[in-house]
């Protein structure tokens, strides 16, 4: 089956109803511009791409993103992709997100931009970002400006029944005109079917690093299908694997559930978390540990970062909480994916 994917900066819109009509035409995926240049240059970022980011996920699709390059320099280079990162970071996504550097200015150098690409993308692996490629049309890779080889290499060429170059190619943006408009679309020839790096089973109660960083991400552990705050299932299907950002836990069905958009809702069940929680409080003071009662344990109180494998949901005082030890409960609010603050 063929797969598509759409790119989008701010020209696009941001609403839900767009995005639900690329998935409803059969556009799988979506790649957000987020950023250009640097923080000390242009210091662009796209002001829809939170609610791009948003919407295309409620809408069901698979997302990525791209920075648009202006470097000139390896420093200049090495400074846009943390630019980049922190927009990636920001928004909430993990390090097996699709991100592309978009290789096209015509302000660049045209001898020795090859270099900067691999400064940029060299930077992006070192933090550990694990689905990293290229993008630029395909007499740039035909001229030698670029290796389609040395990097994954996401391609533009219209008005052909070829993607018009060789090499490591993972995706081809056929044309810049879609449904008579002015919007890109490009074949999926490899992007979205990255899988995630597998992570290690926890074996203890308190899982190293003992402060792993709460970013409210929560991964799917297999194929679900979401509900709204009623409990009512919703069409779409997202897939093991896929990643979401988490605003809050809410109690549905007498189960705790990650709210991931405006009255969408996935289990925590069904994902990572199902049978760890991360402890989020505030600042670095300590969350409270409560007995089966209810009760406050004194002297017993965990710090931001600490995880702990669980052994279900108890409702104590008609408040969702983990159960962390004998008789130690956290309720769920001071957990990874919560509003808490």
């Amino acid at each position: 089956m063929t797969k598509y994917f759409a790119d989008v900066s701010s020209f696009q819109p941001d609403n839900l109803g767009f995005f639900q009509g690329l998935v409803n035409a059969g556009v799988s995926g979506i790649l957000i511009k987020t950023t250009q240049g640097s923080h000390d240059g242009d210091n662009y970022i796209n002001p829809k791409s939170t609610n791009q980011a948003r919407n295309s996920l409620a809408a069901g699709m698979n997302v990525g993103f791209y920075h648009y390059f202006l470097a000139t320099s390896v420093a200049d280079a090495i400074n846009e992709a943390k630019f980049f990162e922190q927009s990636v970071v920001n928004l909430g996504f993990g390090k097996d997100t699709p991100l592309c550097v978009d290789v096209e200015d015509s302000s660049l150098n045209t001898s020795a931009v090859a270099s900067y690409v691999d400064a940029f993308i060299n930077c992006l692996k070192t933090q550990s970002y694990t689905n990293v490629f290229q993008y630029s049309m395909a007499s740039w890779f035909n001229e030698g400006i670029l290796n389609a080889n040395k990097h994954p290499t996401w391609v533009a060429n219209y008005g052909s029944s070829d993607c018009g170059t060789r090499g490591n190619i993972i995706g081809w943006q056929y044309t810049s005109s879609w449904g008579g408009g002015s919007q890109d679309m490009s074949y999926d020839w490899g992007i979205f079917d990255k899988q995630p790096a597998k992570t290690e089973a926890v074996t203890q109660a308190k899982v190293e690093p003992e402060k792993p960083k709460v970013e409210n991400i929560i991964k799917l552990t297999e194929q679900t299908h979401p509900v709204d705050r009623l409990g009512i299932e919703r069409p779409e299907t997202y897939e093991a694997g896929s990643t979401w950002k988490s605003s809050d836990i809410v109690m549905i069905n007498n189960e705790p559930h990650y709210q991931i958009a405006t009255d969408i809702f996935v289990p925590i069940s069904k994902t990572a978390f199902k049978d760890l929680i991360i402890v989020k409080y505030t600042d670095d003071s300590p969350a409270p540990v409560f007995d089966k009662n209810g009760k406050r344990v004194h002297n017993a109180s965990v710090s931001t970062g600490k995880a702990f494998k669980t052994d279900g949901v108890r409702i104590i005082n008609g408040i969702p909480m983990a159960k962390i030890a004998t008789d130690q409960f956290i309720p769920f609010e001071y957990t990874s994916g919560s509003k808490f603050e």
